[in-house]
């Protein structure tokens, strides 16, 4: 009987890590998202934050996706070409990396993706602004080293648009698109970076 139990319990950790390691959703797509955890190896993580996590969830086709981000506020700062620098990679958001996770296999920005666990950046600029995709979620937000950099798996430009008046929080909103597709508003200050998103 005790045998049967550890095998039991072997599957289901088999089960449970090989979802964790890849995304691929062995098990409903609500348990496969899992929460927007803190990363705990962080110090910041066990105090109070000035920048709380925040999740958007959204349908996908037959499936779903979560986007999970800290949310910065302005607090008097110029943001982009200031705060956030043009032509640097920023994590999108504050503390850990900003996590997209596919239950099923989509297109983001053109970049076609299959279901797991990504992180996403941004590289702001005068002229262009381009997304990044990244394979790697388990480092800190702006740890951007030649190992994390090493798992990227695709970048394309996004549009950017003005805003009439100033968001003081970054704000991410699921805005609904034709043929399925939908869009990932990020606004912050005056600007607002759009994400098209759609099931593959």
């Amino acid at each position: 009987m005790r045998h049967r139990t550890w095998s039991v319990s072997a599957i289901i950790l088999g089960l449970v890590g090989t979802c964790a390691a890849t995304g691929v959703s062995l098990v409903p797509a609500s348990l496969m998202l899992g929460p927007c955890l803190r990363d705990w190896t962080s110090p910041s993580s066990y105090g109070a934050r000035g920048s709380p996590l925040a999740t958007v969830d959204a349908p996908l086709g037959d499936g779903a996706l979560r986007l999970c981000y800290g949310r910065p506020s302005m607090r008097g700062r110029a943001i982009y070409g200031a705060l956030v620098p043009w032509d640097s990679l920023w994590r999108m958001g504050a503390n850990e990396p900003t996590r997209l996770y596919l239950s099923r296999p989509a297109t983001v920005a053109g970049i076609p993706l299959e279901a797991g666990r990504y992180a996403l950046y941004l590289r702001p600029g005068r002229g262009q602004w381009m997304l990044f995709v990244n394979r790697s979620v388990r480092h800190w937000g702006n740890d951007l080293s030649l190992d994390v950099r090493a798992h990227e798996v695709g970048s394309a430009p996004v549009p950017v648009l003005a805003l009439p008046e100033p968001v003081e929080t970054l704000t991410v909103r699921r805005v609904a698109a034709d043929s399925g597709r939908m869009n990932l508003a990020f606004d912050w200050e005056r600007t607002r970076v759009v994400l098209r998103v759609s099931p593959r």
